[in-house]
């Protein structure tokens, strides 16, 4: 199992540039070649650094490429999650939440990598894992910490938090994701992604949903934790 941590954390200013360039190259020609037909060597030249200089950074392509997918989400989440803490109903957080990890879902990067892993996924099996363990995985990892503190708080039905994220993230989905990657439909138009959303808030909402009987549904987790 590979599963990264922050690359640029504990890394010097130069260094993180360097890092963020060369995750930036790698990231678009994965995408634009497929994960076979890039090499270290293009990556170095596409990002303006030596191959040295990325070696540095990442011991293999297999590590590159974990560490792009680790960092995109992790860039993403911090957004998402800020929305759900924000003051409202439970619906409308839900809502937040459900848009901004739909839009997650729906991104043109996103799409483009789940394609290029799909097709390459046989010949090079550990980059279905690290795709999985880095994003998807991470993905319903945040979403169970956040329904499990709203259960504990008693702003949503207590059950198995983990089942309630993979449930949450197939709700808002729909069919949306698959029909992007597969080319059904280059730009799904923003009222069925409207439409999708909302019926799917709306099923987990009675399915988890509480009556509001607290004051504490109107505060923020982040101001509960302390």
């Amino acid at each position: 199992m590979l599963k990264v941590v922050d690359t640029q954390a504990a890394t010097r200013p130069r260094s993180r540039h360097k890092n963020a360039q060369i995750l930036a190259a790698a990231g678009r020609l994965f995408r634009e070649r497929g994960y076979g037909a890039t090499s270290m060597d293009a990556v170095a030249l596409t990002a303006g650094v030596s191959k040295a200089t990325v070696y540095a950074h990442f011991a293999d392509k297999h590590q590159l490429f974990a560490a792009i997918v680790a960092t995109e989400d992790a860039e993403r989440s911090r957004s998402w999650i800020e929305k759900f803490e924000e003051a409202g109903d439970m619906r409308d957080r839900l809502s937040r939440l459900g848009r901004a990890v739909l839009e997650l879902l729906l991104a043109p990067e996103t799409i483009a990598t789940h394609r290029m892993v799909a097709a390459e996924a046989t010949r090079f099996p550990e980059i279905g894992r690290a795709y999985y363990e880095n994003g998807a995985a991470r993905l319903l990892e945040r979403l169970e910490r956040v329904f499990a503190i709203a259960m504990a708080a008693g702003e949503l039905r207590r059950a198995h938090p983990r089942r309630a994220a993979e449930q949450f993230v197939g709700l808002i989905r729909g069919d949306l994701q698959l029909r992007s990657m597969l080319g059904v439909e280059a730009d799904v138009a923003k009222a069925a992604i409207a439409t999708v959303l909302r019926s799917g808030v709306d099923t987990f909402h009675r399915a988890y949903g509480l009556d509001p009987g607290s004051s504490m549904m109107k505060m923020p987790i982040s101001k509960r934790r302390t």
